[in-house]
């Protein structure tokens, strides 16, 4: 399987969940260790582009590739396993227990999850602390620039 995610370049290849413990997200709570991943690189740009305010144009951003083997645990979240209001902000406790939950089990290396922005697609969390992390591989790592039509108030 292979997974996307878009990070700062002295970040990319940074893959312990490290920020996400500390700032919490959608998934988890502060204190969790989680990777956020996207399905496919056009969606990991949408998720980097909706923290980006209008008229601020990144610099030194990497996309980074990363693939383990389609034979490790996959969990997955589906639409009907949410409220309907799961994607509003602030974060839904049910969904941060959901991340919660999936580290601390450590059933599975990765769970998909539905993007908030696109709910048709899904963002993939990884968890660092599984056993079969290790075999999560960076396979490549790529400059990224958004297109400047992308970064403007609607």
């Amino acid at each position: 399987m292979r997974v996307y995610r878009i990070a700062k370049g002295k970040y990319a290849q940074d893959l312990s969940g490290e920020g996400a413990r500390l700032y919490g997200g959608r998934w988890n709570r502060k204190g969790t260790s989680v990777l956020y991943t996207a399905g496919n690189s056009s969606l990991a740009m949408l998720e980097k582009l909706v923290h980006i305010p209008p008229y601020v144009f990144p610099k030194d951003l990497k996309i980074t590739v990363l693939e383990f083997p389609d034979k490790v645990g996959v969990g997955q979240i589906t639409l009907d396993d949410l409220p309907v209001d799961w994607m509003h902000r602030p974060e839904h406790p049910s969904v941060l227990d959901i991340g919660d939950q999936f580290v601390m089990q450590s059933e599975f290396l990765c769970l998909k999850v539905p993007s908030a922005i696109n709910p048709i697609d899904h963002n993939v969390l990884l968890n660092p602390k599984h056993r079969d992390f290790s075999k999560v591989k960076i396979i490549d790592e790529l400059p990224i620039i958004f297109d400047r039509r992308l970064l403007k108030e609607v």
